[in-house]
């Protein structure tokens, strides 16, 4: 019996005699499609909130988000809370903040992608259970041009804080910013 192991992968079996009737020895099968040629990973990042930021009523906020999970392909700035593709094509971006109001009163939040500042895809929430944390999400399929400058911002009708994320079980604090290349 042959035993394949292919480079990061689990080994898979296959069965062949020789032509002597006789099991072979193991044989170690490296396969790299992408030797020498350019690095063909989707374009994808994944940035959270690091910080509380706040929420001036009635004012349109960038919302920054500084703590990079991962970045292939070097389109997020985590400097400036930007993404910037290098290269035109179809992009699926997402973004949202948890928000805490200073006051006890329904209010209305809203997420917006802005794109070379022009807001390009809103959700507009109305929150009127009080004492509870407001997570929005604004998200869009995004036809971008490379050097395109993709930025999250945040609204809303009282003062207030944007949490930053907590990834932890039973904490729903959702405040980040993603994006990768559909085509």
């Amino acid at each position: 019996m042959k035993t394949y192991y292919y480079k990061n992968e689990q080994e898979s079996t296959f069965h062949h005699k020789n032509k002597k009737g006789k099991d072979t020895e193991n044989i170690t099968i490296n396969v790299n499609c992408g030797k020498d040629k350019r690095d063909r990973r989707t374009p994808a990042f994944r940035a959270l909130k690091e910080t509380n930021q706040p929420l001036e009523a009635g004012q349109s906020s960038k919302i920054t988000f500084e703590d990079e999970q991962y970045d292939i392909g070097n389109i997020y700035n985590a400097g400036n809370s930007t993404l910037v593709p290098r290269e035109s094509g179809i992009y699926y971006v997402a973004g949202s903040f948890t928000f805490t109001p200073n006051m006890n009163v329904p209010y209305r939040t809203r997420a917006d992608i802005v794109v070379n500042g022009i807001s390009v895809q809103v959700d507009n929430d109305y929150w009127d259970e009080l004492s509870f944390l407001n997570v929005v999400n604004v998200s869009a399929v995004l036809e971008l041009q490379a050097g395109d400058l993709v930025e999250i911002f945040g609204q809303s009708s009282t003062d207030g804080t944007i949490l930053s994320d907590v990834e932890e079980p039973g904490l729903a604090f959702s405040s980040n910013f993603e994006a990768f290349k559909v085509s």
